[in-house]
């Protein structure tokens, strides 16, 4: 069975690059992190990756390891087209991503077959094997942190939609009078609200000024583990801001429960450690919105953190060398 081997997994994102083999229950062996070097453009940062693969197929070789990997699962910031592997598009987080055939430059060079995957669906997907959602065919994945991220599980697969780029969670519109700015360059999506840069635009904008310039940092450099210290420590405002970001996810939530009717949706990234005052307050928004018969519906703190990403794009390996193959 395919799903009895190892794989190489890969999570390539703006800052930092994720390396590991991956063996059948769901353990990551070997791990290694690299920073990204993303000034140095598109084609340095693929050779970075070759060289992790090289180096993880290696230890997997070596006497006694018994973990020779099959095939290599990549998940990756951006979007991408998730047949042929190419980078449809990517911010400048990532300059000179956008139309990488990751795919094609891998599998030349390593020999191996390699599937590639936004980084927000294969953490999903690796949630749902693995994580908070194990076992469960149809589940939404969030991630909340700068921005929001997300990945729709149906049948214990991801579905890309049309054009390959299903999950764009973050953009869901929640203000149509649109009164703040996404970066995508719209107004009023969800992630100009939710998001930790939400959450802290949210303080400055209540918060008296004499506060903030106290805080010791510059606005521009405030984020929301100051901002969580901060509440925790009594600040009302501080309190309001993260309670109103639980608000408006709650809200986004109400929309993907309402359209997807799944087991149950997993929420990781950042915002997910700000604990029980914030999940309560989320789920308090979507049980008095949603349509009454999915009012239960569990809302869950991600649990498998920085792995969810390698775990997943594992998972995508094991299904496209195996289409059968849901490892459990």
């Amino acid at each position: 069975m395919v799903s009895d081997t190892p794989v190489v997994a890969i999570d390539i994102g703006g800052t930092k690059i994720a390396a590991a083999l991956v063996t059948p229950d769901g353990r990551t062996h070997a791990l290694v992190n690299l920073p990204t070097e993303a000034k140095q453009g598109g084609q340095a940062v693929i050779q970075r990756v070759q060289n992790l693969i090289d180096e993880l197929i290696q230890i997997g070789k070596a006497p006694g390891e018994c973990m020779i990997p099959v095939a290599v699962g990549v998940g990756t910031a951006g979007q991408v087209a998730p047949e042929t592997g190419v980078i449809s598009f990517a911010t400048t987080a990532l300059p000179g991503w956008t139309g990488m055939p990751v795919k094609d430059h891998l599998e030349r060079a390593c020999g191996l077959p390699v599937f590639v995957e936004n980084d927000a669906n294969v953490m999903a997907l690796g949630e749902s094997v693995f994580g908070a959602g194990r076992g469960c065919r149809h589940m939404i994945g969030l991630t909340v942190g700068t921005g929001v991220g997300g990945g729709i599980i149906i049948g214990g697969r991801i579905y890309h939609g049309a054009h390959g780029i299903a999950g764009g969670i973050g953009h869901i519109h929640i203000d149509f009078r649109g009164q703040r700015q996404c970066p995508c360059g719209r107004y009023g999506c969800l992630e100009a609200y939710a998001s930790s840069q939400g959450i802290v635009a949210e303080y400055l904008q209540a918060a008296p000024s004499e506060v903030v310039e106290n805080i010791g940092i510059s606005p521009d450099q405030l984020g929301v583990k100051q901002i969580a210290a901060l509440a925790y420590s009594g600040d009302a405002d501080a309190w309001g801001a993260i309670l109103r970001g639980a608000e408006y996810l709650g809200v986004g939530i109400t929309t993907l429960i309402n359209l997807f009717d799944p087991e149950l949706v997993v929420v990781g990234g950042g915002i997910a450690n700000l604990g029980d005052p914030y999940f309560d307050r989320v789920r308090q928004v979507v049980s008095d919105s949603v349509l009454p018969s999915l009012a239960e519906t569990p809302i869950l703190p991600a649990q498998l953190g920085e792995q969810a990403t390698l775990v997943g794009a594992a998972c995508i390996a094991w299904q496209g060398l195996e289409p059968t193959c849901h490892p459990s």
